[in-house]
């Protein structure tokens, strides 16, 4: 009984201390976490109320320059590239496409916490990534109902990414957040190249006759920049959001933007005066893309629920009534032991 008592002692506690490490440091560590063969792409459909044509616009021609009504495919792509430890390299790539013709988008990468995904300094210091801050590329693995920060990377800002409610989306059950980005400055070298840099003086006197600037911005503009051929022009940027996030992967199922780029005179002290959109557009997620997202949100929540809950479950179950079992083993041998040996029966004298 002792050798039964102290096998199923030994069975139940290493069952019960395999239990917590994989609850809460194998999972952690290993699994619920960024892979680092990730590699994601979604897609999103739009439609752009206002587009500019630079072109057009740098000769004068208001009634060509402004385009409206216009199909937008949006194209997302986060892999990850490299990882050390607990931090990887994300490269972000968006291209934005108007019947076949590409007019914007930019590739950027983050350093990022596998789990948290947050930017982060920690990572080795051959990586050339973007000095952001907050969420970059996803929510984090285990998305909670609270507030976070989200890096605008179009204008290098952060800006707050507010939880509104939980709600089933395509299917599956979602948090939901929603976040404005102020009125900004585009800071994004990739999206400010695709951009005109100056505007002819004489372009900017056109539109004052069309009405499209006020004549104290021609004044302002005459003061400022007196005997000038060419103004410098300055972008900003604003948008509002909505994001569906699984919140057991963190991923995000489904997004709705409506987003702005304005086009100004650059004046000193960075002050932009506004003259016109550039870009005006809203986007939501493709309906494949999405069902794509649900599915990878689907398995994945599936194999972190696995690991994180019903395996350490089932090993706790099993080495709590192995511990039970050695109790029960060790008291009867106590018992059998504790029993007076029975006499022997005494024979007739010989």
């Amino acid at each position: 009984m002792r050798k039964a008592a102290i096998a199923c002692g030994v069975v139940g506690v290493v069952l019960l201390v395999a239990a917590g490490l994989l609850a809460f440091w194998i999972t952690p560590a290993f699994v619920a976490r960024l892979p680092s063969d990730s590699n994601t792409v979604r897609t999103y459909d739009g439609k752009i109320q206002s587009l500019a044509d630079p072109a057009a616009l740098a000769r004068g021609d208001f009634a060509g320059a402004i385009k409206t009504g216009l199909p937008v495919t949006i194209r997302q792509q986060v892999t990850v590239l490299q990882t050390a430890g607990s931090t990887a390299l994300a490269r972000d790539s968006s291209t934005a496409d108007v019947t076949g013709r590409r007019i914007g988008g930019y590739t950027v990468r983050y350093a990022v916490d596998r789990t948290s995904l947050e930017a982060t300094t920690s990572h080795p210091s051959s990586w050339n990534v973007i000095d952001a801050h907050g969420l970059t590329i996803s929510w984090p693995i285990g998305a909670k109902q609270q507030n976070y920060t989200g890096w605008d990377e179009t204008t290098h800002t952060t800006t707050p990414l507010k939880y509104v409610r939980q709600q089933q989306h395509a299917g599956v059950n979602t948090y939901v957040y929603q976040t404005t980005v102020p009125l900004a400055p585009i800071r994004n070298a990739q999206v400010l190249q695709a951009l005109p840099k100056t505007l002819p003086v004489r372009v900017l006197q056109t539109a004052a006759k069309a009405g499209f600037v006020s004549p104290g911005l021609l004044s302002s503009v005459a003061r400022d920049f007196p005997h000038a051929v060419q103004v410098p022009l300055g972008y900003t940027y604003t948008a509002t959001s909505t994001y569906w996030v699984a919140p057991t992967t963190g991923e995000v199922i489904d997004v709705s933007t409506s987003e702005k780029q304005i086009g100004g005179i650059a004046l000193p002290g960075e002050k932009i005066v506004p003259v016109l959109p550039v870009l005006v557009d809203s986007y939501k997620g493709n309906p494949s893309s999405v069902q794509a997202t649900v599915t990878d949100a689907t398995n994945n929540g599936n194999t972190i629920q696995l690991f994180r809950t019903t395996l350490p479950i089932v090993l706790a179950a099993v080495g709590f009534v192995s511990v039970v079992l050695a109790i029960i083993f060790w008291m009867r041998g106590r018992t059998r032991k504790a029993d007076p040996a029975p006499r022997a029966a005494a024979g007739p004298a010989a």
